[in-house]
């Protein structure tokens, strides 16, 4: 895919099946959204046999074209939990602030979303949910969804270690406590579906 791609084909290619797609390929939730400085889309399409959510938040220029995305993969069952949390209002007891993770608020989430090497630098891709702020204002109605690459070291492990001061693209999108109660549902239905339809997926 390359930035002169038109995103509605782009996001028609998040739909389409092949042979040896995971079950539950198909896109679960996509919006698009508009403002005066910025417009994009975020896509969120389920990927079962990992067990995880792709995320996929865009930007498109003024003709339509997509400039640039992240996609990242949250777990399954933490995303729909905290997603879950937010509809029902028990966010602010079950996930409250944390500042090693650089979440000063409550009702915020962050996930690891995936590692990649580019020119032999290794990068990891980060997931964050937290309050909508202008400035110094926070907005505890609404709340931004970044995804990003940031520059990362690689352990004796071989685990990639993000350097969470050293972005290298970020991509965000608006999102309404109601658009969260919506998606919580969509997730909560697709997991459920999946796990009626995949009993060995949970016996022992």
């Amino acid at each position: 895919m390359t930035i002169e791609e038109n995103v509605e084909e782009f996001l028609e290619s998040l739909d389409s099946s092949a042979d040896d797609k995971p079950k539950y390929s198909n896109t679960l939730y996509k919006k698009w959204f508009r403002s005066k400085t910025q417009s994009g889309f975020v896509a969120i399409k389920p990927w079962f046999e990992g067990m995880k959510f792709s995320i996929d938040i865009g930007k498109t220029n003024q003709s339509g074209k997509l400039e640039s995305n992240t996609n990242c993969f949250v777990d399954a069952v933490d995303f729909s939990a905290y997603l879950r949390s937010i509809a029902n209002g028990t966010a602010l007891a079950n996930f409250p602030a944390n500042e090693r993770l650089s979440l000063p608020h409550p009702e915020s989430f962050v996930s690891y979303g995936g590692a990649m090497t580019a020119a032999g630098n290794p990068i990891s891709r980060i997931f964050k949910c937290q309050y909508w702020s202008n400035g110094d204002v926070i907005d505890t109605n609404n709340f931004v969804w970044k995804s990003g690459h940031f520059k990362a070291r690689k352990s004796d492990t071989g685990a990639f270690i993000p350097d969470m001061k050293s972005p290298l693209s970020v991509d965000s999108i608006k999102v309404s406590r109601q658009d969260i109660a919506s998606i919580s549902y969509l997730c909560d239905l697709s997991l459920v579906s999946f796990v009626s339809n995949n009993t060995e997926w949970y016996d022992a």
